[in-house]
């Protein structure tokens, strides 16, 4: 008897799984037949929009809503055919089937431009702002060298012997750092003139070197403050156009200058 109604149970627990499973699947597709539907409708208004879109672009461009020139402020190194190529546009392209965004975005790519901005200003001008990297320095790597901006960047396509007024950096990381402490040098202007190179120790300070072969050890920490020190007394005691190979201010509040040539003591052979 509990054989025949665990088996009579059992099939009525079979015959509604097969009840439910039934009702699962088909729940299941009408979702899947519904998402299918969403998706098809977005894709066809998708199409739709877009086709609407370029419609009137046309039509505005047939009223007179049409490209006829392209204004750009702020160029001063990038080359004019490569901001033109960059945005793709002619003469008599309507001004509403311009994709501001993307022009943006190609003009960036430019190794010169560090940001831009783009405008329509109707019914027919397209006006581009942008802002260049200020090349600051030269940097040695292992493939050669490289102009960089204040923020380390490499500046692309663009020939180094133009630049070659500017100082050379090296060191492991050098590039990153490179903008501090131009600031730090510019803001002595006389003694920043002189810089030929400079040298990242360790990645913790830096080394200038004058044109005259003169080393300047800064220090780690408060850097300008010993650049600072040094243009006084350069001013008043004329330091670096002396026989001096080394300036060391690696020690806060003293100057170690060591001479081309060593003092040497009295009666000492030569």
């Amino acid at each position: 008897m509990r054989l025949a109604l665990y088996k009579e149970t059992f099939a009525d627990t079979h015959s509604d799984r097969q009840q439910r499973s039934g009702r699962r699947l088909g729940r299941r597709m009408l979702s899947a037949a519904l998402c299918l539907g969403i998706i098809l409708a977005a894709a066809s208004l998708w199409i739709y929009r877009d086709s609407m879109i370029q419609r009137v672009a046309g039509l505005s461009a047939d009223a007179g809503i049409k490209l006829e020139g392209i204004t750009v402020f702020g160029r001063l190194n990038t080359d004019q055919k490569d901001i033109l190529n960059a945005v793709g546009l002619t003469r008599g392209d309507p001004m509403l089937g311009m994709d501001l965004y993307q022009i943006k975005a190609d003009i960036e790519a430019l190794g010169w431009i560090k940001t831009a901005r783009v405008e329509r200003h109707f019914p027919s001008d397209l006006v581009i702002y942008l802002v260049e990297r200020r090349p600051i320095a030269i940097y040695q790597t292992a493939a050669g060298h490289k102009v960089i901006d204040k923020s380390g960047q490499i500046i692309a396509g663009i020939k180094v012997e133009d630049f070659r007024h500017l100082p050379v950096v090296s060191g492991k990381n050098a590039h990153s750092r490179a903008g501090e402490i131009i600031t730090v040098l510019e803001s002595e202007a006389d003694l920043y003139n002189e810089v030929w190179s400079l040298t990242y120790r360790s990645e913790r300070r830096w080394d200038v070197f004058l044109g005259d072969n003169i080393r300047i050890m800064l220090p780690e920490e408060n850097p300008m403050d010993a650049w600072n020190q040094l243009a006084k007394l350069d001013r008043q005691h004329k330091l670096t156009q002396r026989n001096t190979v080394n300036i060391d201010l690696r020690i806060p509040g003293q100057i170690i200058i060591k001479p081309d040539q060593p003092v040497k003591a009295k009666g000492s052979q030569t």
